[in-house]
């Protein structure tokens, strides 16, 4: 070993008396290129003949690469390209290297259904970590644990129950009736069209804020969205690409490309947050909504004040 080593550092001499400094990283970058080349070539042959998963149909770029996925998800037509894949493959197809998409009823129980017997639930995907990111507590949409999960949804079961949304049906009715008049009115004849997607978005904000905190945000009232929903918006968006960016080797280096605005975003999402479920605990349970039973338990100290936060945060 020691022969080799000085071998080595006496080729690497002789090439910087020789040719220089920049001859040598030219060399070096070469070696570099074609170590990742020879890497790429090697997992991308194992992936298409010999993973565990190369039985399965689906694109070639997905079998072999992350690219279809990634190019996919990051263009917001991911849901698009896996229906175009279950009707050309049928009711699993492979969507990248590790992952099946299933397209069948008895998958959909087997993957979202409780525990019988000997048969255990399925466990959430890594996903949930980074969408629950920025709390102190995990919420209904983030919690992994399975007995911690069945915990919080009988904690919330009372808020979804059908009697609980029957009395929320005003709530509905109302938001949407101003909706259609605003609409009505602002996108008759000779106004040019309206992007409809940002008013459902606005409309569907209004309901929520009613429904989870007791007041509207009132974006259908004044036209504009509210800055909240804009954060919330480009808060998922940024999730999706540290999804994308977990799956990659070089995953700590990228992401420090993107830590300080994705942190930012995170931090005026989660403060804003807070904001909102303080002065709803200060308003007490003057109306039925989806927080009127989360109060009652943080007051009595059944759950924790961030957990509340954390619910909140995933029912807007």
């Amino acid at each position: 070993m020691e022969t080799l080593i000085g071998t080595t550092v006496h080729r690497v001499q002789g090439i910087i008396q020789n040719d220089g400094i920049p001859d040598l990283l030219l060399r070096l970058a070469g070696a570099v290129f074609a170590l990742i080349s020879v890497y790429t070539v090697g997992v991308t042959v194992y992936n298409i003949y010999f993973h565990p998963l190369a039985a399965y149909e689906g694109p070639l770029l997905a079998r072999s690469t992350l690219l279809w996925r990634i190019w996919h998800s990051l263009q917001g037509r991911l849901h698009i390209a896996i229906d175009d894949g279950h009707k050309k493959y049928g009711d699993v197809f492979r969507v990248s290297p590790n992952e099946l998409s299933f397209a069948s009823l008895n998958s959909w129980k087997d993957i979202y259904g409780h525990s019988v017997g000997e048969k255990q639930a399925f466990v959430k995907s890594e996903f949930y970590d980074m969408y629950g990111a920025g709390f102190k507590s995990l919420c209904i949409g983030s919690e992994r644990d399975i007995q911690k999960h069945r915990k919080m949804k009988q904690s919330l079961s009372a808020a979804f129950s059908t009697k609980a949304l029957r009395e929320q049906e005003f709530v509905v009715a109302k938001q949407v009736d101003a909706f259609v008049e605003r609409v009505g009115r602002d996108g008759g004849p000779g106004s040019g069209g309206l992007n409809m997607s940002k008013w459902y978005e606005m409309v569907a904000f209004d309901i929520l804020g009613e429904m989870a905190f007791g007041e509207s945000f009132n974006c259908v009232t004044s036209g504009k969205p509210h800055f909240w929903q804009e954060l919330i918006l480009g808060h998922l968006f940024f999730i999706t690409i540290a999804d994308n960016l977990r799956r990659l080797p070089l995953v700590p280096t990228i992401a420090k490309f993107f830590f300080p605005f994705i942190s930012s975003i995170k931090n005026r999402h989660t403060g804003y947050t807070r904001d909102k479920v303080e002065k709803r605990l200060e308003a007490g349970v003057k109306s039925e909504d989806f927080m009127s039973n989360l109060v009652g338990k943080v007051k009595s100290g059944e759950i924790e004040k961030e957990e509340m936060t954390a619910h909140a945060s995933t029912l807007v």
